[in-house]
């Protein structure tokens, strides 16, 4: 049923747009053409809206969009991509011309650990707890102690349990380094746009087989058709393509102080036909889009030209996997925004393995909800609130086609962080391995088997104020100088199949059935001068409600500078204070224990304790 409708949504877009894509000019012609009224730039299907593209009347050669609250540099913090990728310079003869676009973040991040002395007649790297104790517990935290003539202090990269993108404890207290370019070539009807993405920058990290994939080369590239339909309030976009659309953003240009999507960001071939409809102070929004991620069984090796299929090592390949999405909204002047969004993902590939040898080939991950956007003036502030419902059935089996609630696709074993590794867990099956308390015995134990089914119930809230601007009207001033404040939250609740606890199925007291996660914040930012900010970033996270050794808080005093008030560019200089719960532990490898070598008898060592300290600098430009 969804691949029929999938069809037939696709067969009518094509006839809606074929008429309006044959007045598209040839690239020589150099007729001018008439822009068509102000369009949203295209990734913005859903959420709140963003500004025009500057070829329909934007911000000319600046080619970005305003500060969503305060300064520029304020806005600067909040961005995790480039705010409008695909936006055109402004032309008086809409020539066909090219722009570049991109975003850039490079944080260099020190962690500081602390190294107990070995214990008399210890020899120098004995395992100890981080009191310094011998003989800590299989599983637990300890650390190898420092011998004579040895630093008690131990530097290396962050070992806190926030640090992964694709983990519901993220928040973005530690980002890692990303950079995304948009080269871009048409005019206001028809856009080009090829896309560059990497992390984990090669020059400062060692490269091999084992970390290649973080160089994600080009990544996106699409079509956007803005078609002259010849009518003021009425407006299509439809992109056709490898391509982002993203939906529950709770900022006005990037995915929030947590940066997740409340219901998806999508990664897929496919296309997305949009339509925006004005009537007096009221706009209306309907789109549809569909679109496939290849199977990961297509990309494993052969030996000697005949397929090998996986080992137990490599349990769970998903199949070919397909989306289908659809979204409606409704704005009132720029004051409030709701939409509603649904995007069902699912495979039916009998080449898909699983724990079962391709006994299980079926399955989905279903996406509902709906958010609000109200923008209250600068007196007021803006306030977001979102609601989504994940509901899975074999999720395991489903290929990474979709990113909502800091899960990508099914996940487990050899698939990344998904819905499995986050909420619903995975049971021991015929796997071997030791579990870890975070992930239970998802992504660690070879072989391990995900839930059947589950859903994940999950309500974000963010609401963003200009201090000064009050501040400055009370006192009758005009003094350059700004403020910010953010508060923000999110809490999920899980269903499962599979009981939670370390003595449950999951092995994990974060995932399973009945666990409820709680995590909220706030960012303060204060501009005295127009190259300069300070601020400070506090978070609690408390990832399960069935063990409050898990939560943690973390304080971050950050101090900022740019060149101008307007520029793009900015410096941040943080220093990070953890405070952890005992049975807290940093993210893998170093959160997990170390069987050792292949047929050792002796017991795991690891996992290390989390750094309660860390500083970095980090560079960010957008363009």
């Amino acid at each position: 049923m969804r691949a029929l409708t999938a069809i037939l949504v696709l067969a009518s877009a094509i006839v809606c747009a074929a008429p309006a894509a044959a007045q598209l000019p040839p690239p020589s012609s150099g007729a001018a053409a008439t822009p068509p009224p102000a369009l949203p730039p295209p990734e913005a299907a859903g959420g709140a809206p963003t500004p025009p593209p500057p070829s329909a009347g934007g911000n000319g050669a600046g080619e970005l969009p305003p500060p969503q609250a305060g300064s520029a540099l304020v806005e600067g913090q909040n961005l995790t991509g480039a705010p409008n990728p695909t936006a055109l310079a402004s032309s008086a003869t809409d020539d066909w011309r090219f722009t570049f676009h991109g975003f850039s973040r490079y944080p260099m991040r020190i962690g500081f650990g602390d190294r107990p002395g070995c214990p008399a007649g210890s020899m120098a790297g004995t395992p100890v707890t981080p009191g310094g104790a011998l003989n800590p517990a299989i599983g637990a935290a300890q650390i190898p102690c420092a011998g004579p003539g040895q630093s008690h202090t131990a530097l290396h990269s962050p070992f806190t349990p926030d640090t992964q993108y694709l983990d519901w404890r993220y928040d973005r207290q530690q980002e890692y380094d990303w950079t995304e370019l948009f080269f871009n070539y048409g005019n206001s009807i028809v856009t080009g746009t090829v896309s560059i993405q990497a992390f984990g920058f090669s020059d400062a990290e060692y490269l091999a087989w084992s970390n290649a994939s973080s160089q994600l080369g080009i990544a996106q590239a699409f079509l956007t058709i803005h078609p002259d339909l010849g009518l003021s309030n009425l407006r299509l976009t439809w992109k056709v393509g490898a391509f982002w659309d993203k939906y529950g953003m709770a900022s006005q240009y990037d995915a929030g102080k947590y940066d997740t999507y409340m219901f998806g960001r999508t990664h897929q071939m496919g296309e997305s036909l949009a339509m925006e409809y004005t009537l007096d102070d009221f706009t209306f929004r309907l789109s549809h889009g569909i679109g496939t991620r290849a199977e990961q069984i297509a990309f494993t090796q052969l030996t000697q030209g005949q397929f090998t299929p996986p080992t137990t090592y490599e349990t769970n390949l998903p199949g070919f996997t397909l989306l289908n999405h659809g979204h409606a909204g409704v704005s009132y002047k720029k004051i409030l925004d709701v939409n509603a969004h649904y995007l069902s993902s699912w495979a039916q590939d009998y080449r898909a393995n699983s724990i079962t040898n391709a006994g299980v080939t079926d399955g989905h991950i279903d996406v509902y909800g709906a958010e609000a956007t109200l923008k209250m003036g600068p007196i007021g502030g803006r306030l977001y609130a979102a609601y989504s419902h994940i509901v899975a059935t074999n999720p395991q089996v489903v290929g990474p086609v979709l990113e909502a609630v800091h899960s990508l696709g099914g996940g487990n074993y050899e698939s990344g962080q998904g819905i499995l590794d986050n909420f619903l867990g995975c049971s021991m099956g015929a796997g071997s391995g030791t579990p870890n308390p975070a992930t239970g015995n998802c992504g660690t134990v070879q072989g391990s088997a995900g839930a059947s089914h589950g859903s994940v119930d999950t309500i974000e809230v963010q609401y963003e104020y200009g201090l000064g601007t009050l501040i400055k009207r009370l006192a009758d001033s005009n003094a350059q100088w700004d403020a910010y404040l953010a508060l923000f939250g999110m809490f999920s609740s899980v269903s499962s199949s599979l009981t939670a606890g370390l003595n449950g199925q999951t092995s994990s007291n974060l995932l399973g059935d009945g666990v409820q996660k709680l995590k909220y914040g706030a960012d303060l930012i204060i501009t005295p001068a127009s190259w300069f900010g300070i601020g400070a970033r506090a978070d609690v996270v408390q990832p399960t409600n069935l063990d409050k050794e898990q939560s943690f808080w973390v304080i971050s005093p950050k101090i900022i500078l740019k060149t101008k008030w307007q520029t793009h560019e900015e410096v941040t200089i943080w220093y990070s204070h953890y405070s952890y719960g005992m049975n807290v532990l940093p993210q893998p490898p170093n959160g997990t224990p170390n069987p050792g070598s292949p047929g050792s008898t002796s017991a795991p060592t690891g996992p290390f304790p989390p750094d309660q300290n860390l500083v970095g600098i980090k560079g960010t430009i957008w363009w």
